[in-house]
């Protein structure tokens, strides 16, 4: 199951991220980046905004990553749903996250170079894989 788990994060760049702050859940749809160790996702959003003001009052979030991306109708779907852990970046670690993010999503040019802009981590800390509607697997990463 960690191979399809560890297929799912590299064939996709979307996912959802689902924060929390003062009783209220909120989503957001984002673009992902993948750690080289499978365990933390990077993630960029304006300071301003709700998704990073939540963070800052709960670092605590769930993310959901499937594979709607690249599926046909009727087609199997695979979801993975972790557990995870907001973590701030040290200065160092920005620039090159940054670039690889420019490199690989050069749709997100905007927020890249907007000044209110921020990279983030996500440390994935669990996941529950559903393989359709019935199949599942879940563990601590």
């Amino acid at each position: 199951m960690l191979a399809k788990l560890e297929t799912l994060l590299r064939d996709n760049s979307l996912c959802v991220l689902c924060t929390e702050a003062t009783g209220n859940p909120y989503c957001s749809l984002m673009t992902y980046l993948l750690s080289d160790d499978l365990g933390t996702l990077y993630l960029v959003a304006s300071r301003e905004s709700r998704k990073f003001q939540n963070l800052l009052a709960n670092p605590r979030v769930s993310v959901l990553v499937d594979s709607r991306q690249h599926q046909g109708q009727g087609a199997n779907i695979v979801s993975v749903t972790f557990a995870g852990l907001f973590t701030p970046l040290t200065d160092a670690k920005v620039l090159p996250i940054k670039t690889a993010f420019a490199e690989k999503h050069p749709e997100l040019e905007e927020i890249l170079d907007h000044p209110d802009s921020i990279v983030f981590a996500i440390k994935l800390t669990s996941y529950l894989l559903l393989d359709g509607p019935v199949a599942a697997d879940q563990g601590e990463l």
